[in-house]
């Protein structure tokens, strides 16, 4: 009887071992998977991020808007950039009603560029765009990093 007591105690030892290693090896993964983010977008500081119907100077928003008329010539999503090193590159992915329909040209900061605005746009070449939810995402390195959500009426 205290042979089988022994071995029920080590294989519930050994159990709860496993289970402290496993919860340690995922952890780990997580820490990576934190790691990967912070490099993707490593030389970016991005700040608000917003959707407008022009742009001015340094291309600053003008008239930001969530709302948009279906013969809106343009659609603009603009980013405040605290900070973009040399070498990265940024483009938007635009959706209508969750599904992706248009990539902007990518651009690729040819220089450090510190207190600007980065802006993609939409092209309304039909002069109707359709009506319905859209959104947009930006996207660093290749990796999605932020989105803003509007309306077209």
């Amino acid at each position: 009887m205290k042979q089988v007591l022994r071995t029920v105690r080590i294989v519930l030892l050994l159990s709860f071992a496993f289970v402290l290693a496993g919860c340690g090896l995922f952890g780990g993964a997580e820490r990576e998977r934190q790691q990967d983010n912070v490099q993707i977008s490593e030389g970016v500081e991005l700040g608000r991020v917003v959707t407008a119907e022009g742009v001015g100077q340094d291309n600053a928003p003008v008239q930001v808007t969530d709302r948009f008329n279906a013969s809106q010539d343009f659609i603009y999503v603009v980013a405040e950039a605290d900070y973009i090193e040399q070498g990265t590159s940024l483009f938007a992915r635009w959706y209508r009603d969750g599904e992706p329909f248009e990539d902007s040209s990518e651009i690729t900061a040819n220089q450090d560029y510190s207190n600007t605005y980065i802006e993609f746009h939409l092209e309304n070449l039909e002069n109707r765009m359709e009506e319905g939810e859209y959104s947009v995402q930006l996207f660093v390195n290749g990796n999605p990093v932020e989105s803003v959500d509007f309306t077209v009426e």
